[in-house]
């Protein structure tokens, strides 16, 4: 009854969304959701878990959705209110409970890995020209965005809309520091004159100009000071050289303790405030393994390479030689592996890859002209320089035992998916990225049984301040397909039919979370509202909507998805990450016109999850839907 309740209010109030348009000066601000809209999608995302898990009730999850809307409509009231006074209502909320919030670790975690083309250095020398050529390529982008010279972007599909470029302004200027209950980030000033930059080479963090008097060094003088660094850093006497990097590798409360304990010496708080103000961290990692990576396939290798930028295979190879609190980590190792390393709570993967491969193609363009020039400057680096109590170091010994616990447990494997691409499913009149989604959706159903709850971002940067919203995929139109997929007794006309069923409302729920009419920033606010009139004597106890199992099912993400397109003209690279829950699967993908690149992830220790058999699973459903299609 319920249910029949909030189908037909949506048919009825559906077609009344607003519909926003470009402002010459000035983006829209995001609307603020229907709450019968919402909690109809919450209760067709809760239908599809219950399906597959013991202990979740769909019934008490009806009674509960019903009594919030009841009791509870001040609080969207109070929501719409906030939307009128604010540039974007959302932020506040999302940015820290989806990060600031979090307390486990951000390396392997959290942090994704964006790998560049393989390099191949013959000597350190080339390692270190070709880190000041990408480092002069992140320099010249800062500039542009300073001097607004980046061109406005427009959205990508058939509507072209002016998106915000405000993340832009943050990815060279941010840093996340560990605090109790909640991380702050700080943000720099883009007018500064001098510019720096920290580099970690052999654990040891040494400060670097990039920019000098209003203007950008030559690469020659950034050369200059990288081979002083590595220089230095072999010459530093090693057993008092304490590797700091690891006082945030473990969760964020021990890392706010950490930092709470090293800031009682002053010389602590200025090394502190040198890596706040750098515009990104560049790491110089040393290693041998050429005999090793010539054994590997090249699936294998790009494994190896994306874990290598994700944690540097724990404290006995580079891990150390990070600072992952930074947003953006540039990584060059001798053995030619390179690539970024990001704090994700900035800015999304697309900004970051943009900047990227402006970069990548300075450094190329740049290489192939071999200038040499001899440095005027002659600018020194300076190593920061660290006081670490006994109570610091047992803090660091601490998060580096389960940052190495964590490093070993990541299992990351890459399939190359060769058969088709975009081309191939374009011409069958389905959306790309929805193909893949309900791909992911049939490969965990084959291995688990169910399907469980998964995320997508979906950019709502046509916003004022716009960042992401979720699109979940786990539709009960999803779950209907991939149960016929697995019935032998159904025909290919049955399988084909719920195929396009299920690739309809995935499009529909796409067009919601990219218009602002997703459920997950809503859901987030009004729970954080709720607390918040508990709290205040408004609320005699939390609403049961969010109190329930279901609940806190709904919200975490076995299966963590992400489109990462790239440039077809820069091969070689692709994304990753690790999983966010224990018992969850990372599963990054870029779906170029002929082949589809998957980066999946799984920890080793977890008896659920493996990341050989997804990958396995995944390659299986896309040749069932590709026949299936093409018959």
């Amino acid at each position: 009854m319920l249910r029949r309740f909030f189908q037909n209010l949506f048919i009825q109030k559906s077609k009344k969304f607003p519909k926003h348009s470009s402002l010459r000066h000035e983006l829209p601000k995001p609307p603020v959701p229907q709450l019968q809209h919402t909690m109809l999608r919450y209760l067709q995302y809760a239908k599809v878990l219950s399906d597959g898990h013991k202990g979740l009730c769909l019934q008490e999850t009806e009674l509960s959705v019903g009594k919030f809307i009841a009791q509870c409509g001040f609080l969207q009231e109070k929501l719409e209110d906030i939307a009128k006074r604010e540039d974007n209502w959302i932020n506040d909320f999302w940015l820290s409970e989806m990060y600031l919030k979090v307390r486990t670790a951000l390396p392997t975690n959290t942090n994704p890995a964006y790998v560049f083309p393989m390099q191949e250095f013959k000597t350190v020398n080339d390692q270190l020209i070709y880190a000041a050529w990408l480092i002069r390529g992140l320099a010249e982008f800062k500039n542009k965005v300073i001097r607004k010279d980046i061109d406005r972007e427009n959205s990508t599909g058939r509507e072209k809309v002016k998106m915000c470029m405000e993340q832009y302004d943050r990815i060279l200027s941010c840093y996340r520091e560990p605090q109790f209950g909640i991380d702050k980030l700080h943000y720099r000033d883009n007018c500064h004159d001098n510019q720096h930059i920290v580099v970690m080479c052999n654990n040891q963090a040494f400060a670097v100009d990039i920019k000098v008097d209003d203007q950008l060094l030559a690469h020659s003088e950034i050369l200059y000071q990288l081979e002083h660094v590595h220089r230095m850093s072999q010459n530093r006497n090693k057993d008092v050289v304490v590797p700091v990097a690891g006082g945030s590798v473990g969760g964020r409360e021990e890392a706010a303790a950490f930092w709470a304990e090293m800031k009682k010496e002053p010389r602590n708080v200025e090394s502190l405030q040198t890596l706040k103000g750098a515009i990104f961290i560049v790491c110089l990692d040393s290693i041998d393994d050429g005999n090793e990576i010539g054994a590997l396939s090249y699936e294998e290798q790009l494994a190896n390479r994306g874990r290598h930028l994700i944690n540097g295979f724990g404290s006995g190879v580079c891990g150390l030689n990070r600072w992952y609190d930074a947003t953006i980590q540039l990584i060059v190792s001798s053995n030619g592996m390179n690539g970024l390393c990001i704090e994700h709570s900035v800015a999304e993967g697309i900004v970051i890859i943009n900047m990227a491969e402006s970069s990548l193609r300075f450094a190329k363009e740049n290489m192939k002209k071999k200038i040499i020039t001899e440095p005027s400057l002659c600018i020194q680096p300076r190593p920061l320089r660290w006081a670490v109590s006994p109570v610091a170091q047992e803090n660091l010994r601490k998060q580096v035992h389960l940052f190495d616990d964590l490093a070993s447990d990541l299992d990351m494997k890459i399939y190359l998916h060769k058969a088709f691409g975009k081309e191939f499913i374009k011409g069958c009149r389905v959306s790309p990225d929805g193909f893949v989604q309900l791909t992911l959706q049939l490969a965990y159903y084959k291995l688990h049984g169910h399907l469980v709850s998964s995320y997508e971002s979906a950019a709502i940067r046509r916003f004022r301040k716009g960042r992401v919203d979720n699109i979940r995929a786990n539709t009960p139109e999803a779950l209907a397909w991939v149960k016929t997929m697995c019935d032998k007794t159904s025909s290919r006309e049955q399988r084909r039919k719920a195929f396009e069923i299920a690739a309809q409302k995935q499009a529909l729920v796409t067009m919601e979370n990219i218009t602002g009419n997703g459920i997950d920033n809503h859901l987030c606010a009004l729970n954080v509202l709720a607390v918040q009139a508990v709290e205040n004597g408004k609320l005699s106890s939390l609403p049961d909507i969010f109190k329930e199992r279901m609940w806190t099912e709904l919200m975490r993400f076995p299966l963590s998805t992400s489109q990462v397109t790239t440039s077809v003209n820069i091969p070689d690279t692709y994304l990753c990450y690790g999983p966010v829950v224990p018992d969850g699967y990372g599963c990054a993908y870029n779906i170029l016109p002929d082949s589809i690149i998957f980066a999946a992830s799984a920890f080793r220790s977890h008896p659920k999850t493996d990341a050989v058999l997804f990958c396995k699973a995944i390659a299986h459903s896309l040749g069932e839907i590709g026949k299936m299609l093409a018959a």
